[in-house]
């Protein structure tokens, strides 16, 4: 990151802030994966000791297949499951990454901002 200035504060300030709501973005991304999973999970389990004459349907879209393979069933559930927990570790990876910009942004950001409020305050008509 380059130099903060008293002239370049405002641009760095909006890329602090810009930063921030990237982080919110993957944050909420991540939630909304954990949840995938952990249903992807039940759903493993709960066909876990099904037969082979168990009926089951699998929703495509807005639309509900019949299940003719089970264990096929498992284990693309299997693998859905894997991709998920890749693509989450990943975007918490993002997370932590950014996270440690930020701090490391704030703590050149912050004496600045502070320098820039004193002397417009000195400044100001009274």
């Amino acid at each position: 990151m380059s130099e903060i200035t008293p002239e370049n504060v405002q641009e760095k300030l909006n890329l602090f802030q810009q930063m921030q709501q990237q982080v919110q973005a993957f944050s909420q991304q991540a939630s909304q994966i954990d949840m995938s999973i952990r249903e992807t999970e039940r759903t493993v389990e709960e066909i876990k000791d099904a037969g082979k004459d168990t009926v089951l349907y699998r929703a495509i879209g807005s639309i509900m297949k019949k299940v003719e393979d089970i264990d096929k069933l498992r284990k693309e559930l299997e693998e859905e499951k894997e991709t998920m927990e890749i693509r989450n570790k990943s975007l918490k990876n993002q997370i932590e990454k950014i996270n440690v910009e930020l701090v490391e942004m704030q703590k050149k950001l912050t004496p600045v901002v502070q320098s820039v409020q004193e002397t417009s305050g000195q400044n100001a008509p009274e």
